[in-house]
């Protein structure tokens, strides 16, 4: 079933992940990836649960932006 969106590949995923910085990379990959729970999370890495939520929500945004940026490059570079 095709929603219009473009597919991503597992491979655009990763390069993505690791634009984020240190903290976002750490608390996205764990929310998401791991399935862990904020408690979780603020005792893994010792941040504090708000930096914790901001991490998350802050790295989400970000990784969305990476991933428009690169689907935009290869569109451009297979429109040549």
């Amino acid at each position: 079933m095709d929603n219009g969106s473009p597919v991503v590949s597992d491979e655009m995923l990763q390069v993505a992940l690791h634009e984020l910085n240190e903290e976002q990379y750490k608390c996205v990959t764990l929310f998401y990836l791991k399935k862990r729970s904020y408690q979780e999370i603020s005792e893994i890495t010792g941040y504090p649960m708000l930096k914790v939520k901001s991490y998350i929500q802050n790295g989400k945004r970000n990784l969305k932006l990476n991933i428009q940026r690169k689907i935009k490059e290869a569109d451009s570079t297979n429109a040549r």
